[in-house]
């Protein structure tokens, strides 16, 4: 082979191991991809990845996507929310209850899998307060039987709703029986607040759980505090949640935890564009947030521009926190939050009733990190929060992007600790 052969074969060589490196992690070759224009909900980490409305790589390069990788055993091996190419912060009313941050990793080990956190720029970041590890243990077939959480120092952590372990029993009959516990040890309720303590799942069709059952210790069916003993899960066919419905021990439809026996949402494009809620008889009613309907407006990229409390006639009403509707502002390449307001049902600048103020302004960096958040009042002014009196917060970062500290004034300039 001549000279300069060998530095192409050798040139071309590197090209291909940087290829390779790309898409492996700790030998975790990347098989295959897929884009979701939705991150759906769902009830339980149990399911700890689903996307819905599939949409192919050139439209996923235009908006707010789900990206999942999978290996060559048809495992989940990366997580990644983008907007475009670009990894996407959750902010401004986007969110997820079990996928947490703009990168996922997921390593396979005998039994176990265990998922990782990593913010836009590759740091490894905790997620839920201190979670910095999801670690499942699986049985013999390969199913999910316990999640437990560690902080970064490999001691146990709590996750969002402070449970620190969730267990599954695997049963005969398809259905699986979840137990959440805090650090106590004590059973925890469904989602912190749902007064259902240990549940029954069952899968329905698209493998999203269907049905969800109040139970006892020997598997009989209790009713919760509110009466309701079994919830009804619906999706449409892209795989977005369409519909819930609550009944009582005798299968009659009773109002649950959320003061409502339902709720039925509409979507405009792929996107949510209604939550209706209804009572016992499918009229309207009043969910515990103070409102009978929620109406979401959305830009091209995905992100919600507003956020609506409706009466059944589709007119603003005043919500438990005395506004009617939240206005976010977004970048023009719609990757970072600008903003926030409040609204009254005249469409008047009003404030937070909790918070005490109407606005919360980002400021950020040339690589669009928030370096500060600001309150202000109706006329702009710097404002106070009511609820911790805070005035300002100011963040910094090291040259890798991440965090380095963060620190909370008062008006008076003083750091206001905790």
């Amino acid at each position: 082979m001549k000279g300069k052969e060998k530095v192409f074969a050798y040139g071309m060589l590197l090209i291909l191991a940087f290829l390779f490196a790309c898409h492996s992690v700790k030998g975790q070759k990347v098989q295959r991809s897929e884009y979701y224009a939705v991150l759906p909900f769902w009830e339980s980490p149990y399911l700890p990845f689903k996307g819905a409305c599939p949409i192919t790589k050139e439209k996923a390069l235009k908006r707010i996507h789900l990206q999942l990788d999978y290996d060559t055993e048809n495992r989940v091996v990366f997580s990644h929310v983008k907007m475009g190419e670009h990894y996407k912060d959750f902010e401004g009313f986007f969110g997820h209850l079990y996928i947490n941050a703009p990168l996922t990793k997921v390593s396979y080990d005998a039994k176990k899998e265990v998922h990782s956190f990593f913010d836009r720029f590759g740091n490894q970041i905790s997620v839920m307060g201190n979670v910095y590890r999801k670690i499942y243990q699986k049985d013999d077939y390969g199913r999910n039987t316990r999640l437990t959480f560690e902080d970064k120092n490999g001691d146990p952590a709590e996750d969002l709703f402070g449970n620190r372990v969730y267990d599954w029993q695997h049963e005969k009959d398809g259905s699986i029986i979840e137990t959440r516990k805090n650090r106590t040890g004590a059973l925890t309720a469904l989602r912190g607040d749902f007064q259902l303590m240990r549940t029954r799942m069952m899968f329905g069709q698209g493998g999203y759980f269907s049905l969800l059952q109040n139970i006892d210790d020997n598997g009989n069916i209790i009713p919760t505090e509110s009466g309701a003993t079994t919830l009804n899960y619906y999706y449409d066919t892209l795989g977005r949640f369409s519909r819930w419905e609550v009944y009582d021990a005798s299968g009659k439809a009773t109002s649950g935890p959320s003061h409502t026996a339902g709720e039925q949402n509409t979507f405009y494009d792929y996107d949510l564009k209604d939550i209706i809620f209804f009572d016992d008889q499918g009229l309207p009613a009043v969910h515990w947030s103070g409102a009978e309907r929620w109406h979401f407006e959305t830009d091209t990229f995905g992100n919600r521009t507003s956020l609506t409390y409706q009466n059944n006639a589709q007119k603003p009403m005043h919500a438990n926190n005395g506004f009617a509707q939240i206005r976010f502002h977004w970048s023009k390449d719609g990757r970072f939050l600008l903003a926030q307001e409040y609204y009254d049902e005249e469409g008047n600048k009003t404030r937070h009733k909790a918070l005490g103020i109407h606005s919360i302004v980002y400021f950020r960096d040339e690589r669009g990190l928030i370096t500060a958040i600001k309150y202000e009042d109706e006329k702009g002014n710097p404002q106070s929060r009511a609820d911790n009196g805070v005035f300002s917060v100011e963040y910094e970062y090291d040259v890798k992007g991440a965090l380095v500290s963060r620190k909370r004034f008062d008006k008076n300039g003083s750091v206001i600790k905790g």
